[in-house]
C-alpha cells in the first residue's frame, strides 16, 4: 500500500475517511482512501488544521502507523527554501539529507543490541525513479539532486546558518525531512521525497522568507502536486 505524508499546503487528497490509529509512541490521526483506484494511507504532518508546528510534530507515531497499516512504500511532499541550484517554483527529488538538528530514532537503546543504520541511500533509488516517471507522465518537472538540511523551526533560518548550510553541501532547506526519512529507514519502508521549492532561503537571495510566500507558491503548485501524487501510485 501507498502511504502519502503531505506537508504545508497539502492537508487532503480527495474523499478519504479519517482514522485514529494507536501505536506505541502515541495517536497518529491518518486518512484511508485511494488514488488512482488504489488503495492509500496519508498522513498530513501537520494536523488537518496545520495544528502542529515542525517540532511538535510526533513523527514516531505517524511513522510507525504507517507500518500498521502496511504501507510498503512511502512518498512525502516537502515545501522547502532554496540554498542553492534551485529556483522558486521548481520541483526537485530528495537525494540525500543533513539532518544534525533532527535527532529522532525508533532505537532508545541497544538492549537487544546496537543499531546503527546504513544511510549511505536515505532515499530509494527505485522509488525515485517513479517520481520522475510520475511527473513525466502528467508534464511535469523535477529536478535531481536535492540535498536537503533539516532544521528545527518553526523560525526561518538565520543568514549564518543558510551560509553554513550550504558549506557543508546542502541546496534545500527545510524543517522536517530528516525526522520522516530517518524513521522510513529504519523501518525499511522505501520513500521518496518530492521538494517543493517555495522561496529562496535566508541570505540565498535578497530576499527575506515569509510563510505567507511559502503558502503562497504552494498554492499555486497543488495541482501539479496531485497530478504527481496520482501518478506515483498508477505506478505501485
Amino acid at each position: 500500500m501507498l502511504g502519502i505524508i503531505g506537508g504545508t499546503g497539502i492537508y487532503s487528497l480527495g474523499k478519504f475517511e479519517e482514522r485514529n490509529v494507536n501505536t506505541p509512541y502515541g495517536f497518529a490521526s491518518v486518512w484511508v482512501g485511494k488514488i488512482a483506484g488504489k488503495e492509500c494511507v496519508f498522513i498530513p504532518r501537520h494536523g488537518k488544521d496545520h495544528r502542529y508546528p515542525p517540532h511538535m510534530v510526533n513523527y514516531r507515531a505517524n511513522i510507525w502507523a504507517l507500518r500498521q497499516l502496511d504501507a510498503d512504500i512511502v512518498l512525502a511532499t516537502y515545501a522547502c527554501g532554496s540554498i542553492a541550484k534551485f529556483e522558486p517554483g521548481d520541483f526537485a527529488a530528495a537525494e540525500d539529507f543533513i539532518g544534525f538538528n533532527a535527532p529522532t530514532s525508533f532505537y532508545e537503546d541497544f538492549r537487544e543490541g546496537m543499531k546503527h543504520i546504513n544511510f549511505s541511500e536515505p532515499y530509494a533509488e527505485g522509488a525515485r525513479m517513479m517520481l520522475f516517471s510520475a511527473a513525466k507522465g502528467c508534464g511535469a518537472a523535477v529536478k535531481r539532486g536535492g540535498i536537503i538540511a533539516t532544521t528545527r523551526g518553526p523560525r526561518f533560518e538565520t543568514r549564518a546558518e543558510i551560509g553554513a548550510l550550504g558549506k557543508m553541501g546542502a541546496n534545500l532547506a527545510s524543517m522536517t525531512n530528516a525526522y520522516e526519512a530517518t524513521l522510513l529507514h529504519e523501518l525499511e519502508i522505501p520513500c521518496a521525497g518530492l521538494c517543493i521549492v517555495t522561496n529562496y532561503a535566508c541570505g540565498a537571495e535578497k530576499t527575506h522568507p515569509t510563510h505567507s510566500e511559502v503558502v503562497g507558491m504552494m498554492a499555486k503548485k497543488e495541482r501539479e502536486v496531485n497530478e504527481i501524487i496520482n501518478g506515483f501510485s498508477e505506478l505501485v
